[in-house]
């Protein structure tokens, strides 16, 4: 976890990152990044497949951005879901039932509507 906090100062850093992101991304794009949040947090997660997740999140959660969507449109889009996408394929078979049931709770609670 020492790359998580050179990448993002604290577990607690990214944990803001990841709420202030899920505003503006929504429910299911939110959903892909807690998925790998917790599975880059999993003991049994190979370094390989950890630096990787960090590299995605820190690509789609940081402020710099290689092609920004205000400068290149679609393209700049299109970047940051090839990212979490590429990333997400890799380990998405190390997404357990606990880290399924842990993610869903924490989107009702971030998306729940108010009446």
């Amino acid at each position: 976890m020492d790359i998580l906090s050179n990448v993002f100062g604290s577990p607690e850093q990214l944990w803001q990152y990841i709420k202030q992101y899920a505003v503006k991304a929504g429910r299911e794009t939110t959903r892909t990044v807690l998925e790998l949040y917790y599975v880059v947090k999993a003991p049994t997660t190979p370094v390989v497949d950890k630096v990787i997740i960090i590299g995605a999140l820190a690509y789609q959660l940081l402020p710099k951005d290689l092609l920004s969507r205000n400068k290149f449109g679609i393209l700049g889009l299109a970047d940051n879901v090839a990212t979490l996408a590429i990333a997400y394929n890799r380990v998405k078979h190390r997404v357990t039932p606990e880290i399924r049931t842990q993610v869903e709770d924490i989107l009702n609670q971030w998306f729940t509507l108010i009446p």
